[in-house]
């Protein structure tokens, strides 16, 4: 019998503190050890009961919930902590700093006035990351977590392709009874957490840095880009009936003369996914391509405008939440907005982003696959596409489907600088990943492809 995660609940409300206790020992591997009212209190009591990992609150008094990170990050950095936000803005920039200071992820408070459904929807978040961590705790020889480096300017050699290890263990299935739980904001498919290759300690994380109108809204100068070759229709996710299985192949390291210029670049994140976009755009050195990127991260509403501004400081690139309508081309990159889908559609020689309420893909919305079957759905041209860290399986059926009906060239991060080796893993067991590479060398192999 694996040994209990041990886990500490940091609120200043006495309530809210005992709903956290409630659900998180519903989760099976997990035993609450102590709970604090503010970061003071929490920083006395975790060293004399050392959990594994602290849910700690945004908002507290006498000590807030970035500055407790910080102290635990410097003064228990094996403890792993995952933040606890109310949805506002001012939350969702606070959030982002947490995640630069090393926090494994996020979960949003339940906006549900009814406590069963309140409880319900926070186990439904919260039971894949714990998972995840109970998951990587009871498998032995796991590897430990690397250093952060800083992204070069220039390009490494592309590291040896990775494969996932013999032997590695499967995520554990859902809890019965729960039904089949939905997507955690900023993580990957729920209900079976895909295993964990690592879970940095606090302090341990790359570094981040900071309706549709006649005129669709620039983010471009005007340059012919071509188009899609039919219109996706607004709110339905394309399908894939009909396809028949890829045969698995090994992944490859060609060379750069072999891998066509793409005219899109696709990225699909999940759990660790901000930084590790931190990571990628900063690698391209602030240089703009020459072709428009679109990007899917799992957050809910409000947060991925936080994050993009912060990946624009970072990289010192323009990044864009995505609005409806908006036109894009050479150098735009685009961010899907938090609780919406995003497609890809043509208004005659152009590239127009559509937002829509569609139902959950993978139990995500936004969902990595959405946006890349819209675009193999009628996009005849070369993309290259790009998966990284997170749970689940989203992107395996988008790149599945881009590879039949137009020519990509698929990247995975590879297992070793993977915060949850899930995504990448789902598409390289398929046999669909191109080439597998560290974070550190993927924005300089996007410079290479790219032509930049």
């Amino acid at each position: 019998m694996p040994e209990h995660l041990k886990v500490m609940v940091v609120d200043d409300t006495i309530t809210y503190r005992m709903i956290m206790k409630k659900v998180a020992e519903t989760i099976p591997g997990i035993e609450v050890v102590a709970s604090a009212p503010n970061g003071k209190v929490a920083l006395d009591k975790i060293s004399t009961v050392m959990p594994d990992v602290v849910l700690c609150d945004v908002e507290m008094p006498v000590m807030d919930g970035l500055t407790t990170l910080k102290e635990v990050s410097k003064q228990f950095p094996k403890v792993t902590v995952v933040m606890v936000s109310g949805l506002s803005r001012s939350n969702a920039n606070i959030i982002m700093e947490c995640l630069n200071a090393g926090a494994l992820d996020f979960v949003t408070k339940p906006l549900e006035s009814n406590a069963d459904q309140a409880m319900r929807a926070l186990r439904l978040d919260l039971e894949p990351i714990l998972s995840v961590i109970v998951t990587k705790k009871s498998t032995p020889g796991a590897p430990p977590a690397p250093t952060p480096a800083t992204p070069q300017a220039s390009a490494p050699t592309p590291a040896p392709t990775q494969r996932p290890a013999p032997g590695s263990r499967p995520a554990p299935p859902a809890r019965p009874g729960i039904g089949q739980p939905r997507q955690p904001f900023s993580g990957g498919t729920r209900g079976a957490p895909a295993q964990a290759n690592r879970l940095p300690p606090a302090g341990q994380r790359p570094q981040l840095g900071a309706a549709a109108g006649q005129q669709p809204r620039n983010l471009h100068r005007p340059a012919g880009t071509g188009g899609l070759a039919a219109r996706q229709q607004p709110g339905q996710p394309p399908a894939a009936a009909g396809m028949r299985p890829q045969p698995r192949r090994p992944i490859a390291t060609p060379s750069i003369q072999k891998v066509k210029r793409p005219e899109l670049l696709l990225i699909g994140s999940s759990t660790g996914g901000p930084a590790a976009l931190t990571q990628v755009l900063a690698g391209l050195g602030g240089k703009k391509l020459s072709i428009p990127t679109l990007i899917v991260q799992h957050m809910p509403p409000v947060f991925t405008a936080s994050l993009a501004a912060q990946l624009t400081r970072s990289s010192g690139l323009q990044v864009d939440e995505a609005d409806e309508g908006v036109q894009i081309g050479p150098g735009s990159i685009v961010l899907a907005q938090g609780g919406k889908h995003m497609t890809l559609r043509c208004q005659g020689k152009q590239f127009i982003v559509s937002l829509n309420d569609g139902p959950k893909v993978n139990e995500c919305r936004p969902a990595v696959d959405v946006l890349f079957m819209s675009i193999a759905a009628g996009f005849p041209g070369q993309t290259l596409s790009i998966i990284l860290t997170g749970m689940g399986r989203d992107g395996t059926n988008g790149i599945d489907a881009l590879k039949r009906t137009n020519k990509t060239y698929s990247i995975t991060q590879d297992q070793d600088s993977c915060v949850v080796y899930g995504m990448p893993r789902s598409v390289v067991e398929k046999g669909l990943s191109d080439e597998a590479l560290p974070l550190t060398a993927i924005g300089s192999r996007i410079q290479e492809i790219c032509g930049v």
